[in-house]
């Protein structure tokens, strides 16, 4: 199914972004790999996927614009 393809990729995004070595990096990689999560639970109706996801995203920016202040 193209679905856990897309949950796999995301998964693997996510993974390599904690091989990053400044913030900055992590979170913008981890930002790509939320989004695929999000998409991922939309479609497959996963509430507490896309949720959590959403959250991280939202949380991610904040990090992000924060510490370029």
């Amino acid at each position: 199914m193209i679905f856990e393809e897309l949950g796999t990729i995301a998964s693997i995004i996510v993974l390599i972004s904690f091989l990053c070595k400044s913030e900055r990096k992590i979170r913008i990689v981890n930002i790509v790999g939320a989004l695929l999560f999000v998409v991922y639970g939309a479609i497959n109706g996963s509430f507490s996927v896309w949720f959590l996801n959403g959250a991280l995203i939202l949380i991610h920016l904040y990090k992000l614009l924060k510490n370029e202040k």
